[in-house]
């Protein structure tokens, strides 16, 4: 379809009729563009034609599935960067990691509300342009520097000419002057913009750096990754509270697979959250302990009183599953 100026387009892919009409009709009762495709061979054609701001891609399909399909997109370098969005009735934990590790960004189980689809297609779309505005910002700002690298070569050659008549040399001085200071200026607007830039950037990767991702109404993960300071623990505390509070989840698996530089404080922190969850009636379980993590918890002499451990994390998923079934 044709999109309007500026406006989001979403591609729907599904092989059930019904299913497109619904999902169309409600995504553009919110005022966002749709394009449709009934397999994924036929949603790769459309993207290589007109490139959507976000799939929503159903996982069962003819010939090759939602899964492939996820997959190559993220393999092309020109399609690597739209977000995607599995929609399907398959819930396992199974289905859910292997939708993640093709690169999805959500997923989203049959049947679900139309509001809570336009609210994740929305978040989407709002990151996507986030991201698409901090590149447009890097290339005026690479453009800027390379226009003023070439006023300064300009300048030095001027400079040179002007050397050669002392009365001239004087007047280039005071324009020089002027000049460096205008320069002094502009770099210091540029080094502002930068920094604010960079601010944006880190509140924005601490703000997606403690998802808390549902695996079924009464169980969600929390991947910690990277280097968890003090600073990080206190938000995925923050985060993990509130989601248990709104959602009434029993179980919350913090995976710390991939998480670096757990120190003490950090680690105190990490058992803490685990008590202030038991408060709010749910269970903790961290997996992916490293031995080396392990090590320093029992050099620091660190209690986990009620938190469950699981080496990997689809072990605690299943624990997570047997102890929900069996209260």
């Amino acid at each position: 379809m044709d999109r309007a100026d500026g406006a989001d387009l979403v591609l729907i892919v599904d092989d059930n009729p019904v299913n497109l009409g619904v999902i169309s009709k409600a995504l553009t009762d919110a005022n966002i563009d749709v394009a449709v495709a009934t397999d994924g061979e036929m949603a790769l054609r459309v993207i290589s034609r007109d490139e959507p701001d976000l799939v929503l891609l159903d996982v069962m399909m003819p010939r090759i599935d939602g899964f492939e399909t996820c997959r190559r997109l993220k393999a092309n370098p020109a399609t690597a960067g739209i977000p995607v969005i599995f929609m399907t009735s398959r819930n396992e934990a199974s289905a859910m990691v292997e939708g993640f590790e093709a690169g999805a960004v959500d997923y989203v189980t049959k049947p679900f509300s139309g509001g809570e689809l336009i609210a994740r297609v929305r978040t989407q779309l709002s990151l996507r342009r986030v991201t698409r505005a901090l590149l447009d910002k890097n290339a005026r700002l690479e453009e800027t520097l390379h226009e003023r690298a070439s006023a300064a070569a300009e300048r030095e050659q001027l400079t040179r000419e002007l050397v050669r008549r002392t009365e001239e040399l004087r007047l280039a001085n005071d324009r020089l002057k002027l000049e460096l200071a205008e320069r002094e200026r502009a770099e210091a607007a540029r080094a502002e913009l930068q920094e604010r830039i960079i601010a944006a950037q880190e509140e924005r990767l601490l703000e997606l750096s403690t998802p808390l991702i549902p695996i079924t109404e009464r169980i969600v993960i929390m991947p910690l990754i990277g280097n968890m300071d003090v600073v990080r623990m206190a938000r995925a505390t923050e985060t993990a509270l509130k989601g248990v509070s709104e959602r009434g989840a029993t179980f919350v698996i913090l995976d710390i697979t991939g998480a670096r530089g757990l120190d003490a404080e950090a680690a105190q922190m990490l058992v803490r959250a685990g008590d202030g969850l038991r408060l709010l009636g749910a269970q903790t379980v961290i997996t992916g302990i490293r031995p080396e993590v392990a090590r320093a918890l029992v050099e620091l002499d660190i209690s986990l009183g009620t938190i469950v451990t699981a080496g990997a994390l689809q072990e605690g998923i299943a624990y997570a599953v047997r102890a929900q079934g069996n209260p």
